[in-house]
């Protein structure tokens, strides 16, 4: 996949502020893609690299933002164990 960007709905000190003030790591590592994405733009794979994701999970992560803003972070959609796995970038189950 390639590089994608995302919608000025946060300046990246709002951004930097909601990483602080996350709770929950998937909520974390939501806020640091978009975060990197924002202030450090390259291929889907580098940031999936440097967030422990699946390259799908953060092309899915910067699209949910940028269509559904702040509150597609904030709120945390229930996963299978099958979801989960991929989202972290593991094996699947």
């Amino acid at each position: 996949m390639s590089r994608m960007n995302v919608a000025s709905h946060l300046s990246a000190d709002e951004i930097r502020m909601k990483m602080q003030m996350s709770t929950g790591f998937m909520r974390f590592q939501k806020w640091l893609v978009i975060y990197n994405v924002l202030v450090d733009p390259r291929p889907i794979s580098e940031i999936a690299k440097h967030t422990g994701l699946s390259e799908s999970s953060v092309y899915r992560i910067i699209s949910e933002y940028n269509s559904g803003g702040p509150d597609s972070i904030e709120t945390l959609k229930r996963m299978n164990p099958q979801a989960w796995f991929e989202h972290a970038g593991g094996l699947s189950v």
